[in-house]
């Protein structure tokens, strides 16, 4: 068979220890995602980590590059790119700080405030969805325990 054509492993597959690997669990969890949110971002033509940035900024007006990049992780250049991106097509506009020359505060434009109004009813379905087979406490849940991770992994050295 090639490979191009190969079908995905059962899934009576043995994990071991991968079933309670945190990588391999976030990997495979990503890759579902990844098309799940396609379509939204298609959809509403948004650059692949645009929503992300769209609803911070909408979420909170004039945040700052350096906060948005620790919010979402990624690097300074890469986000950069990304609000230059957003900056160029009109979603989003930076204003320099007042006491500091050096911070960019970021606010949605018009144009970025449409597109926020339009795409969060979408992502709320989308998250409803994906979150169909959890109960509203197994939601609560799943988030404290991700978001009580992620803020202990934030602590520890790479």
């Amino acid at each position: 068979m090639d490979s191009k054509t190969e079908t995905l492993p059962p899934a009576e597959l043995t994990l071991g220890p991968l079933a309670r690997d945190l990588s391999f669990a976030s990997r495979a969890l990503r890759a579902h995602l990844r098309g799940h949110n396609s379509r939204v971002f298609e959809e509403h033509d948004v650059p692949s980590g645009g929503i992300a940035l769209l609803s911070l900024i909408g979420l909170n007006p004039g945040v700052s590059q350096k906060d948005l990049a620790g919010a979402v992780v990624l690097k300074k250049s890469a986000l950069t790119k990304l609000v230059n991106e957003m900056e160029t097509t009109g979603l989003i506009e930076r204003r320099k700080g007042a006491g500091d020359r050096r911070y960019n505060a970021v606010h949605l434009t018009t144009k970025g405030q449409r597109l926020f109004d339009a795409v969060m009813p979408d992502i709320i379905a989308l998250q409803d969805q994906l979150l169909a087979p959890l109960s509203a406490q197994e939601r609560k849940t799943y988030f404290d325990l991700t978001w009580r991770l992620i803020a202990h992994l934030e602590q520890q050295p790479a």
